[in-house]
This record gives C-alpha cells, structure tokens and sequence, in this order.
C-alpha cells in the first residue's frame, strides 16, 4: 500500500526504509530542502543502547530547583504564560519518581539495544558512512556522592555484560589520555565500551539518497497543513502544493506532529526542549577526546566525529525560538575549554540550537491512533538517534500488521488516556 510519512529527519527517514522492506510505496513530506535539517542537525552523536536513561529522573526536580536562573544550567526553565508548557512540566515532575523512572529505563533500554542491531545491519547492508565508530563512551562523574550512587547503580544491572567498566581517576586518564589537560577534576567515570558513535545528519542525509534510489519519493520544501479525514480514516495530508492521499499516514514531524494531530482532534503529550550543540574543528589539534564523553555534572557529551568535535547538551524548557542564545553557545565553549582546552579551534565553533520533541516520562510513541490508518512515530527527546532504526522497524510492524520484535505497550498513545 501507500504510505505517507511526514518528517524526513532521523526518525521520519529510517522509518521510510522500514516501511520500503516491507513492500511500500512510500513518500515522504519534509519542509526542509534536505533530510535531517532539525533536531538531526547536530546532536552529540552518542548512540546508546546500554545507557540510554529517559530525562524524567528521580534527581531532576532538586537539580531544576538547584540551577534555576543560571545561564549554565543543565535544565535551564523559562516562566512563561504558556498552559502547554506548563502542563508537560507537570507531568514531566511526576514520572521523575523512582518507579516510574525504573520502568521508563527498562522498555527505552530493550528499544535501544534492538536499535543497535538493525544500526549494524543497516550499515553492513547500505555501506553508508557517517563517521560511524564503535569506540565506547566514557561516563565522568565530578562528585564522590554521584560517582557512588551511579557505581551502585551499574553493580544492580543484571547482566554483567551490560555493565560499565568502573574506573577511578586515574584509570579515566589512561582510558582517554586527552583528559590529562582538563582543568576539571572528576570523581571517576564508566566506561561503557560497547557503545557506538556517529553522525546523526550524515547518516539521515544518506539513508535519504539511498531510499531514492531505492523509489522512495520525498518532497522537500513542502509543509503539511493538516490531516483530511474520510469516516474513521485519515484519506491524505493537505500539503503547500496540494494534496497527497496515501492508505495510510505516519507522523515523524517532531514537535510539529502536534499541530498536526489537532487537526484530527487529537492531543499529543509531546513539547518541544530546547537543546545546544557546537561543532568544533580538530585539525591540527592533537587534544581532542578519541573517546566519546559524557559528563554527567553538566549533561553533556563530546563527541569525535572524523576531523570534529561535537559538544551537545543542556535542555531549556519554555523557549520561544530556535535561535541558539549567546549565553549558552558561551557556556559551552568555556566548558570545553576546561575540559579539553587543546581540542581544535574554538573560536571557530559552530553554534547550533534546535528543538527536541519531548514526552513527560522521557520514552517515544510509537503507536496506532484512534484512526485505523494513522501511525505516529515521533517524542524521542534527546534519543532519537539511539532508538531511530527500532522505531522505525517497530512502526513499519504496525503498519504493516505484524507484531514487532520489542514489545509496543510502553510507548502507545494509550498510556496518556
């Protein structure tokens, strides 16, 4: 059958590929010139599936509550008038308890790690490049109190393979020798060696070009007004240029798929986080981190990606725009500078700020709706690089009336009422 997909970012592209296995005509609706130009853009390239945690944590609240007013704030909270917001963030508090975080963790972390294994099929299949390496991440904590509790925590995971390498200071020092320049002193770090780094654009950018080839059709430049309705099923999506009509729609669109559900009287638990990024070049330089970083003081991650260092994190809650705020873009290069103070050249750091489709309890839908036709595929958060490939699979099962591998009941629609 026909498939429309709106969205042609990580998300909206591997579930096109999905969805082209399994027999589809597929077209894909993006209102960028080109796939992966949002949240795609420049994200911190981690992909995790043995660490992959949703935001809504036990710690959060104090820590909101701790940092509020700072520019360097990890969890940076605007107060606006805005009753979404407002709502979300509610919510969002309430499954930051310990055991709807334990549950949360446990179906994002069966997602990401049959992610992993479709991401090495796909690679092994398309032989697309992204800067893909398999080098680990390396998890720093700056305080003993953090350091012990995330060590307790790693000792609980049943699975001894699935655990962290715990390693004192030292130990982080050899394990990634650019570290020896830091003016930040760390407590210790885990060091997950079997997780995977990559860019997120280069890979959508490229799946895109393959699954053109393949006859995928995409339409860029065009903005999907609304869903068109006929009885219980979604018959085709208003576009800028018209109309496509398809037997079945699947929303990829990030935060923009909640407008567009309103249109068919549905409401999406999904709002939009604001997240920062620079992009620095390493040529020349001799310090920057071989292995990916993750500092868990400030939520960020330093990432190599070939002849770049990527640096991403931070969440702001209330933002009116994309713009990339000065104070933060600052914030980060002063971070760096400590950190990695011989990395590449700053001062020519690319600023990049874009918005994160974000659900309260931090785990994506992907999910059926009340209409038999209409598929939604979006809420990733700051994940959805990790879990694109089984989001994708998954969906593409529900479409095509199969049973997905991972079980679908913790991140359906139903669970918000």
């Amino acid at each position: 059958m026909k498939v429309i997909v709106v969205g042609a970012g990580v998300v909206g592209v591997t579930t096109a590929f999905y969805l082209k296995a399994d027999g589809h005509e597929v077209t894909v609706i993006e209102q960028n010139a080109v796939a992966g130009s949002e949240t795609s853009f420049a994200n911190a390239g981690q992909l995790c599936h043995l660490t992959a945690k949703p935001w809504a944590a036990p710690g959060v609240p104090s820590m909101i509550i701790r940092e509020f007013g700072k520019s360097t704030a990890p969890y940076l909270l605007h107060l606006r008038a805005d009753p979404a917001m407002w709502s979300w963030l509610i919510q969002f508090l309430l499954n930051c308890s310990p055991k709807k975080y334990s549950a949360t963790k446990a179906a994002l972390l069966g997602l990401a790690k049959h992610s992993t294994r479709l991401m090495k099929d796909v690679v092994k299949s398309t032989n697309i490049k992204f800067d893909y390496e398999s080098k680990g991440i390396l998890h720093l904590y700056g305080g003993e109190k953090s350091f012990t509790k995330a060590v307790k925590a790693e000792e609980k995971i049943p699975e001894e393979k699935s655990r962290g390498e715990v390693l004192d200071y030292s130990d982080c020092l050899a394990a990634e020798p650019a570290l020896t320049q830091s003016q930040v002193k760390y407590a210790g770090g885990i060091l997950h060696s079997y997780e995977h780094t990559g860019d997120a654009h280069q890979f959508t950018r490229a799946i895109s070009s393959f699954l053109e080839q393949e006859g995928v059709e995409f339409l860029y430049g065009l903005s999907a007004e609304k869903l068109l309705l006929d009885g219980n099923k979604v018959s085709g999506v208003l576009t800028s240029a018209g109309i496509q009509r398809g037997d079945a729609t699947v929303l990829s669109a990030a935060s923009e798929s909640v407008r567009l559900l309103k249109t068919v009287s549905l409401k999406l638990p999904v709002y939009p986080v604001k997240g920062y990024s620079i992009t620095i070049p390493t040529g020349g330089h001799n310090g920057a981190p071989s292995l990916s970083v993750h500092d868990h003081e400030r939520k960020l991650g330093f990432t190599r990606l070939g002849e770049r260092l990527r640096v991403a994190g931070t969440a702001e809650i209330g933002a009116e725009d994309k713009a990339a705020t000065p104070a933060r873009i600052r914030a980060l290069r002063e971070h760096t500078q400590k950190v990695f103070p011989n990395a590449g050249k700053l001062e020519l750091a690319e600023p990049w700020a874009g918005l994160r489709p974000m659900t309260p309890d931090g785990a994506p839908i992907i999910s059926r709706t009340k209409y038999n036709n209409l598929f939604i595929n979006t809420g990733h958060g700051s994940l959805g690089w990790s879990l694109a490939c089984a989001s994708g699979h998954m969906i593409s099962c529900l479409v095509s009336g199969r049973l997905p591998v991972v079980e679908p009941l913790g991140f359906g629609l139903e669970r918000y009422g």
